[in-house]
């Protein structure tokens, strides 16, 4: 496993140690053991580190006030048109992982080599259980792909190598031969997430810079006034990044890359740990409480830890319900509904559970005994 995704799950983690309840020993330590994928998935990975958190409450006249004595419900009786459930192993795939959502009904899964690089994407259709196989995925020796993404009737997708160089391939989403994308050589640096606007491609590195190229190929193009930012979701990118120094907010300033519009998030003297979505965020007070709001500083509630990476979809967190034997659930705070996930509670030495994050996109998927359960946020109203 490489010392950058350890790195980057310690920075994370620490960002969340203040005034967050007491881990076991030991605990980044596991959570970076077990992870075992590559450095180009590090945003994936940090996206599906299990956090247990505990029970929220509301204040003010926004959103319902949360109960703290009733117990959730599944998470798939309170949103059933938002949650599915697949076998963990498929005829002929014994081994895969759900990626992302080509559409509202078909999820895109990936198969690895025994080196943990990719050997093969497939679209498994939620309606019938059908699964037809996309296409091999080419790599060489040390390349991974990551950041998935549909869009103009392809799949996009990026591999980095060792010398953290990014090239860009896509293949129809009916499947056939996946092509490079020529843009004049690899872009130097480590591409962090990607999306197809148009006829074109657009991808953030994670060292900063948000940039184009046209989807059959040619110049890569800077976005004016992004030289810093990272892609939140299309058309929006911000910085400073995901992981920042001396408790610097993360996204804080905001732009549409389209039209050039830019904001600043309020983020109020002596707050610490502010993650900042496109429309809202989270973080820690002068008195160690935990805040969730708008990002011109309006709506403001009390979360009594700040989400580890940020609120899936702006309004989503993992949650522990207060005095519950039961394991997480998933809240959105913007309706105040709990889904319980059907994972057992936490254990000494071992987290149990599920978080969404800021650049997780829209899937939430994890194992329950012999099945995936996945979540689609973007079905959630």
């Amino acid at each position: 496993m490489s010392t950058d995704l350890e790195d980057d799950l310690s920075r994370v983690l620490a960002r969340a140690a203040e005034g967050a309840p007491q881990a076991p020993t030991g605990f980044p330590g596991r959570i970076a053991a077990r992870s075992r994928r590559r450095r180009t998935r590090g945003r994936a990975l940090v996206a599906a580190v299990a956090m247990v958190i505990v029970g929220v409450t509301v204040r003010g006249t926004e959103g319902a006030q949360l109960a703290q004595t009733k117990l959730p419900q599944p998470v798939q009786t309170v949103w059933p048109d938002a949650v599915w459930k697949i076998p963990r192993q498929l005829p002929g795939l014994p081994d895969f992982r759900p990626v992302i959502f080509i559409d509202d009904r078909t999820v895109l899964l990936e198969t690895e080599k025994s080196d943990e690089r990719t050997d093969a994407i497939y679209a498994h259709d939620l309606g019938t259980g059908r699964t037809r196989k996309i296409a091999d995925v080419p790599s060489k020796k040390w390349e991974y792909a990551s950041s998935y993404t549909v869009g103009a009737g392809r799949i996009v997708w990026e591999t980095v190598d060792q010398d953290e160089q990014t090239r860009f391939w896509s293949v129809p989403v009916s499947g056939g031969k996946p092509a490079a994308i020529d843009t004049g050589g690899p872009v130097k640096g480590r591409g962090e997430k990607l999306a197809v606007v148009g006829d074109r491609v657009a991808f953030s590195l994670a060292g900063g810079g948000v940039f184009t190229f046209p989807l059959r190929g040619g110049r890569v193009t800077p976005v004016a006034g992004a030289e810093r930012h990272h892609i939140l979701r299309w058309p929006w990118v911000a910085t400073p990044s995901e992981l920042t120094q001396d408790r610097e907010p993360s996204f804080r300033e905001l732009l549409n890359a389209e039209t050039g519009q830019a904001s600043s998030a309020v983020v109020r003297p002596g707050e610490r740990y502010v993650r900042c979505g496109v429309r809202t965020c989270v973080g820690m007070r002068p008195d160690d409480t935990h805040f969730y709001r708008l990002r011109d500083g309006s709506r403001e509630r009390d979360l009594p830890v700040s989400p580890v990476l940020g609120l899936g979809d702006d309004r989503f967190m993992a949650v522990d319900p207060p005095g519950a034997a039961v394991g997480p659930a998933l809240l959105d705070l913007a309706t105040g509904k709990q889904g319980d996930l059907g994972l057992p509670s936490s254990d000494e030495g071992r987290m149990i559970g599920v978080e969404p994050g800021i650049l997780q996109g829209g899937l939430v998927s994890y194992v329950l005994r012999d099945q995936y359960v996945l979540i689609d946020l973007a079905r959630i109203r």
